[in-house]
């Protein structure tokens, strides 16, 4: 594997969730890469502890950004795009604890099939699963196990660059998340396939209401009141499990591919 990879990693204050995602996304990624670290205006100590841990990991991280604010994710993600040359990208929310060659599995796919468009680790709680329903959308493409998608999580995810040239870059709306959604349906309407490897890449989502770490109620309520209204929900624990749920669901069924479908007829 001689492909060069880079992964973006943003933060914005939860440092507790960054100092346990950051060090796993270097050390569990099974291979070399180029790390991108955006930071959107932390005031918690993020600053401090990612200026510390880049001086010792000067050969994984080539940049590293401090903004003066938070400006979401479209904007920092668009930029980085624009930036790197390396021939796949990635991005990780530090909200996400990835497992070991992580990266490695999700490479290997993409040099198996030419026919892949966003691939990711399955950031969902097996709770919310129907697991033998989920094994029953396994596919096949060439030969990689995959679990498709029209649009998956955005917390750990790799493509290729010469895709992205071919579609562009994610819109830049009011809310803070808009864009990767869109962005991914468009790359499903083209023909390649989005979706979850499988066996599943299972990463650990700090904001699952349901996650041991997780701090959005405590800790990190200040935060996670923005993130969550960029969704569309308030920090309610029902309201938010209720959501996981959903969209649990959702990719159990295929119903995001069929709604495709359905307006393509």
């Amino acid at each position: 594997m001689g492909a060069t990879i880079s992964i973006l990693y943003l933060t914005y204050n939860r440092l507790a969730y960054t100092r346990m995602t950051l060090p796993a996304l270097i050390e569990n990624a099974g291979m070399d890469f180029a790390l991108t670290i955006v930071d959107n205006g932390s005031t918690d100590g993020t600053v401090d502890y990612l200026t510390e841990f880049a001086k010792r990991h000067r050969k994984q991280i080539k940049h590293i950004y401090f903004l003066d604010k938070n400006m979401g994710i479209s904007i920092p993600t668009n930029a980085f795009w624009r930036s790197s040359r390396a021939e796949f990208l990635g991005k990780v929310d530090n909200d996400t604890l990835v497992p070991p060659n992580w990266l490695k599995r999700l490479l290997e796919a993409h040099e198996q099939s030419p026919a892949l468009g966003v691939a990711g680790g399955f950031h969902f709680n097996l709770k919310y699963v129907d697991v033998p329903a989920l094994e029953k959308r396994v596919i096949s493409v060439d030969g990689v196990q995959m679990i498709p998608d029209a649009y998956i999580g955005g917390c750990c995810y790799l493509f290729r660059r010469s895709l992205q040239r071919s579609i562009g870059y994610l819109a830049v709306g009011p809310r803070k998340t808009h864009g990767w959604t869109e962005y991914q349906q468009e790359i499903f309407r083209r023909g390649y396939v989005n979706g979850y490897l499988y066996p599943l890449l299972l990463v650990e989502h700090f904001d699952d209401p349901l996650d041991p770490r997780n701090c959005s109620l405590g800790a990190h309520k200040a935060t996670s009141m923005t993130s969550f209204a960029e969704k569309g929900m308030a920090l309610d624990r029902r309201e938010i499990l209720s959501w996981y749920v959903r969209d649990a669901a959702r990719v159990v069924s295929g119903i995001s591919m069929k709604e495709i479908f359905d307006r393509r007829g």
